[in-house]
């Protein structure tokens, strides 16, 4: 089940790659967090492409902070709001339980549903589940999710509704991109060669949403 709430918080962009970003509320501040690896690492005030109504909006930006290391995070903020704040999520990982359903959101290889005025002129994103298969809580904080990801999704919010919880939705992480391995490639009797392929290996890895936290409060934890 995906809720408007988060819908209306997700947005296809183009700034160095296309990607996708999500809105968040902190302490009645909008951000907009992506996967770092989709913007220019030295641009302090990157333009942001957003598409709204079948066209491309640039958006100026101003960059709060990076993740640090391989957090793959950029937390930025605007000159006016993106989102209602109607429309409430919770930025958490608290009450995330292993093996539970997860669930994330994206425009993979630059792909959207046209709804026409819906979701305000917004384009429709493809909405995934996955299981959450493993978390590590020390730094960095990274969240494995049984899923195929795909080119596109990096940048998207990963959420989930805790037990008994239908109607509140927690993010939990940003995705950042999917876990690769390399098979090496047999010749004509069988025989392994000097060559490999890079596959999928249906494991997505994104990064707490505390690194987002962190970045905006540095000095909270």
């Amino acid at each position: 089940m995906i809720l408007t709430n988060i819908l209306y918080r997700t947005f296809f962009i183009k700034a160095e790659q296309y990607g996708t970003a999500f809105t968040i509320e902190v302490e009645g501040a909008e951000y907009l967090v992506t996967a770092r690896h989709l913007l220019i690492s030295n641009d302090s005030e990157p333009v942001i492409r957003i598409f709204r109504d079948n066209a491309w909006l640039d958006i100026q930006t101003k960059v709060v902070g990076h993740g640090r290391g391989e957090v793959d995070i950029s937390v930025l903020q605007l000159s006016f709001r993106l989102t209602d704040m109607e429309f409430t999520v919770t930025p958490s990982i608290g009450e995330i339980v292993l093996g539970q359903d997860v669930y994330f959101l994206g425009y993979p290889y630059k792909m959207w549903g046209d709804i026409g005025g819906i979701m305000d002129g917004l384009p429709c994103p493809f909405a995934k589940k996955g299981t959450l298969s493993s978390i590590s809580i020390t730094k960095p904080q990274v969240i494995y999710v049984d899923a195929i990801n795909n080119e596109g999704f990096s940048g998207g919010p990963l959420f989930f509704y805790p037990a008994g919880k239908p109607n509140e939705l927690r993010i939990a992480g940003v995705v950042s991109k999917f876990r690769v391995e390399y098979e090496s490639v047999l010749d004509e009797e069988g025989n392994p060669t000097l060559m490999t392929v890079p596959y999928n290996t249906g494991f997505l890895v994104a990064y707490s949403i505390n690194h987002v936290l962190d970045i905006i409060h540095p000095n909270s934890g």
